[in-house]
C-alpha cells in the first residue's frame, strides 16, 4: 500500500543525532513583516517528501468528529485522505478524547493508520506544538511518522494553548524532527491571517518544511475587527467582504518568500457551494494540487460533493496528435485564453506534439444526475470554449458521435472546434448539461 517508515530504532538514533547538529545552526531573527513585502525565504533545504496526493480532511477527536469506521466509509465515498490530531504538545489526544480508540501512543497510531490504508483511505497526521518541552514534543512527532503517517502536519499558532516556545526551542524542534525522519513530509500549518505571522517562528519551521498550510477561514475572517486590521495593512476586501478569494490571496502573498508551496486549509461548516468553488479556483490558480477541509463532524454534504467532484488533478499535460487548445480547454473546463495567458503561447493556433502545457483548472459542480447521465457543469455562469482554429493537418470532425464516459458538451465543444450552445441547439437538447453515454449527436 504504502512504504513504511523509519523503524522506531532508526528514529530514536536521529533524536540522538540531532542534538549535535543543532549548534551548527544559526537562530534567525524573528519575522518583521512589511504590508507590502512577502516573508523573506530562509536558508532552508528543500525537502524530498511527497505532498498530499488526495484532498484531507481533518479529523479532531475521534469522540468529536465520529467513529473511525464511519470517518473511513465517508472519505473512502468521495475518494478523500484523512488528517488525524495524535497529540497536543507533549500529551497523546487520549487525554481528551474519550473513544475506545483514541490515540494513546505509536501503537494505536500504526493501527489506526492500517486501519485507514485498508479501506483506501491515506492516513495522515496532525499535532499542535507548544515549544515547552521541544525535545519530547520531536520526538513524539517523529513516532507518527515512524508509526505510518504519510506526512505530518505541525499546527504552530499564537493562541494561549498553543505555541508557548523560544526562538531557540523552534530551532532545537525542527532539528531534532528533521534528523530523526530527513525524508518524510512535513507542513507548517498556520493562521492565514497575515498580522498573526509575527507572532511565530514562521521562519524557522518553513526551514524545515515541506509545505506551508494556511488555514483559509474565511467565514470567521470577516469581523469588523479583521476587516480593520486587513485595511490597516493596506488590503481592502471592499464591498464584497472577507471573500475565499481575498483570504487566500493575501495569505499567498505574504507567504510567497518562503518559496514553499501552500496546501490551503478550507472550512467545512458551510452550504455556500459558490463560496468552496471560489476557493479552489483560487487554489488551482496557486498550483496547489490539493487542500484540506476542517473539520470532518462539522463539514456539509456539499462540501464532500465539491472535494468529490474536483480531485486534486495533475499540473501539466503532454500535448497528443491530433490535439488543439479548444479542445483542451474543453477536456480541462477551462478557456483558450486562459492556456495561452498561463504558458505565454504566441500562437494560440498552433501547438506541438510533445508539448508540455501548464493546464489552468476550472472547478466543475458535483453530479447529481443518474449514474447514466454525464455532467460536466461549471458552477459559475458557464464558459463557453471559444473557437479556434482547427490545428495543423487535423481531419476534418465527422458528421455524428457517440457520447463516450467522460464526455460532456464542453469538452465535446473544445474538441470539435465549437460550444456547447451549438451543440444542443444543433441536436434540440433542452438541457446542454445532461448527455448520456451512447447517445449520438450531429456536431455542427
Amino acid at each position: 500500500m504504502f512504504e513504511r517508515p523509519a523503524s522506531r530504532r532508526q528514529f530514536l538514533s536521529g533524536i540522538a543525532g540531532g542534538a549535535a547538529a543543532l549548534s551548527l545552526r544559526p537562530l534567525a531573527r524573528a519575522s518583521n513583516l512589511a504590508p507590502s513585502a512577502p516573508e523573506p525565504a530562509p536558508p532552508a533545504v528543500k525537502w524530498a517528501g511527497p505532498l498530499p496526493t488526495k484532498h484531507l480532511a481533518w479529523v479532531w477527536q475521534f469522540n468529536q468528529d465520529g467513529e473511525p469506521e464511519r470517518i473511513r466509509e465517508t472519505l473512502a465515498q468521495h475518494g478523500l485522505g484523512v488528517a488525524m490530531k495524535t497529540h497536543d504538545g507533549t500529551n497523546w489526544m487520549s487525554k481528551w478524547d474519550t473513544s475506545g480508540k483514541a490515540l494513546s501512543g505509536p501503537q494505536q497510531i500504526e493501527k489506526i493508520a492500517s486501519f485507514f490504508e485498508a479501506g483506501g483511505v491515506p492516513f495522515h497526521a496532525w499535532c499542535v506544538v507548544k515549544g515547552n518541552e521541544p525535545m519530547l514534543e520531536a520526538s513524539m512527532a517523529a513516532s507518527v511518522l515512524a508509526s505510518g503517517a504519510r506526512s505530518l502536519s505541525i499546527d504552530l499558532e499564537s493562541y494561549p494553548g498553543f505555541w508557548a516556545g523560544t526562538q531557540y526551542a523552534a530551532l532545537q524542534y525542527t532539528g531534532l524532527l528533521r534528523n530523526a525522519q530527513p525524508d518524510a513530509t512535513i507542513m507548517t500549518t498556520i493562521d492565514a491571517r497575515p498580522w498573526e505571522y509575527d507572532r511565530i517562528p514562521i521562519k524557522e519551521f518553513a526551514a524545515a518544511s515541506n509545505a506551508i498550510a494556511p488555514q483559509v477561514y474565511w467565514s470567521d475572517f470577516g469581523t469588523a475587527s479583521n476587516i480593520n486590521r486587513y485595511r490597516s495593512m493596506g488590503a481592502d476586501p471592499g464591498a464584497a467582504g472577507v471573500t475565499p478569494a481575498f483570504t487566500l490571496d493575501i495569505a499567498a502573498r505574504r507567504l510567497a518568500g518562503l518559496g514553499l508551496p501552500i496546501h490551503p486549509i478550507g472550512p467545512g461548516l458551510i452550504s455556500d457551494q459558490s463560496a468552496w468553488a471560489q476557493f479552489m479556483t483560487e487554489s488551482y490558480a496557486r498550483d496547489v494540487e490539493a487542500l484540506s477541509v476542517w473539520r470532518f463532524g462539522t463539514t456539509t454534504p456539499r462540501v464532500w460533493e465539491m472535494l468529490q467532484a474536483n480531485p486534486p488533478r495533475p499540473r501539466t499535460y503532454i500535448v497528443q496528435p491530433g490535439d488543439s487548445l479548444g479542445r483542451l480547454a474543453g477536456l480541462w473546463n477551462t478557456s483558450i485564453d486562459e492556456i495561452v495567458r498561463l504558458n505565454g503561447l504566441a500562437n494560440p493556433n498552433l501547438v506541438v506534439q510533445g508539448q508540455t502545457l501548464a493546464i489552468p483548472r476550472g472547478i466543475v459542480a458535483p453530479v447529481i444526475t443518474p449514474p447514466s447521465a454525464v455532467v460536466s457543469q461549471p458552477v459559475s455562469a458557464p464558459v463557453a470554449a471559444p473557437v479556434a482554429a482547427p490545428p495543423v493537418a487535423a481531419p476534418p470532425p465527422p458528421t455524428t458521435y457517440v457520447v463516450q464516459p467522460g464526455d460532456s458538451a464542453w469538452s465535446l465543444a473544445g474538441q470539435w472546434n465549437t460550444t456547447p450552445q451549438r451543440i444542443a441547439e444543433f441536436n434540440g437538447l433542452t438541457n446542454m448539461h445532461v448527455i448520456v453515454v451512447g447517445q449520438r449527436l450531429r456536431i455542427p
